[in-house]
């Protein structure tokens, strides 16, 4: 065999895994544009939720998370509590787990905006946007008003620690939702 052929074949055969390596990568930055979608299907994004002049409590979920499941009641008695925070769900359910994610919803009355996506997704969002791995359910991100992030935090986290920390942290007075707060 001549060195030129050789060395192609060489260079042939290191090639064959980093073009599928590349292929793989291709993929899954051009399917993450759909991988986050609202209960109907139609693409939605964690962006469009945050920021404008509200915080934003994440709250990351899965309908088999008994910890989530444990503290979804007090996440929908707080929703609507503070009239310049907003709660938004992502269900790590994906797309074949839909029908779980939605009774899941039903069960607990979750009137809030839900955003549906898988855990390796959620992974690379977390993993660029916040510069921390996925690490379980549940998991709360916290954004300020300006939709800057505040915290994450994996695990349950208190409702009455997240009020107090947006109370003390709002330059303007926060407004009770009285109907609320006395649920």
């Amino acid at each position: 065999m001549k060195p030129t052929a050789l060395a192609n074949k060489k260079w042939a055969s290191l090639m064959s895994p980093i073009l599928k390596v590349w292929l793989l990568a291709m993929m899954i930055v051009s399917t993450s544009a759909y991988a986050f979608t609202d209960l109907e299907g139609k693409t939605d994004s964690i962006n469009n939720h945050i920021g404008k002049d509200k915080w934003t409590i994440v709250e990351v979920w899965s309908s088999d998370c008994h910890a989530c499941r444990m503290h979804m009641p007090e996440m929908v008695k707080f929703d609507g509590k503070l009239k310049n925070a907003r709660l938004l769900g992502i269900t790590l359910d994906g797309q074949s787990g839909i029908d779980d994610a939605e009774d899941f919803l039903a069960e607990f009355d979750v009137k809030f905006p839900t955003i549906v996506t898988n855990p390796i997704e959620m992974n690379i969002w977390m993993e660029q946007s916040i510069g921390e791995s996925l690490r379980g359910t549940p998991t709360f991100i916290l954004f300020d008003p300006k939709g800057m992030l505040v915290a994450a935090q994996p695990g349950i986290v208190a409702v009455t620690s997240l009020e107090k920390f947006i109370m003390d942290n709002s330059k303007v007075p926060v407004e009770v939702d009285e109907v609320s707060a006395k649920s």
